[in-house]
């Protein structure tokens, strides 16, 4: 039987880290919450502006804002925060955890209380804060917090080339 090379890091499960409460609010910051309606604000308007100048008739107003935010609210699901633990935190690791960080279009963009941030590389208006990767050292182990649908992506990307 060929031996095997042991993967030179593991990759925790995806952990939740806030309480389970928390998530049930959806929103992470007034900021989310203030662009979130600006952006359901602005597709109604446009909508029915569209609708207007087509000549066809929409539903009613309440009905478009209603599925409009039903249907926003998936974004702000993807962004509810989670974390993932590489360990050990060796060179190795760490450069795949920045090759998938790139891979994923995520730019480095400095370091905040002993941690590195990343954000997506996308314009101001398509992003929010909670979007953000972070990194940083705990010990041995690298922990990743971010959005838990990117993490989640991040996380796939390590184990398939472990």
């Amino acid at each position: 039987m060929p031996e095997t090379t042991p993967a030179p890091f593991d990759v925790s499960v995806t952990a939740y880290p806030l309480p389970a409460w928390r998530y049930w609010l959806l929103f992470q910051s007034p900021r989310q919450l203030a662009s979130w309606i600006v952006l359901l604000l602005l597709s109604a308007l446009a909508l029915q502006s569209l609708a207007l100048l087509a000549g066809v008739a929409l539903l009613s107003t309440v009905v478009l804002l209603a599925a409009l935010a039903l249907g926003g609210l998936v974004s702000v699901v993807m962004v509810l925060p989670a974390r993932v633990t590489v360990s050990p935190s060796s060179e190795v690791a760490v450069g795949r955890v920045i090759d998938e960080l790139g891979f994923l279009r995520y730019t480095e963009v400095g370091a905040r209380d002993n941690a590195v941030l990343y954000r997506q590389n996308l314009p101001r208006f398509l992003r929010w804060e909670e979007g953000n990767i972070r990194l940083a050292r705990d010990g041995a182990d690298l922990v990743i917090s971010g959005p838990m649908v990117n993490l989640s992506r991040l996380r796939r990307g390590l184990l398939a080339r472990t």
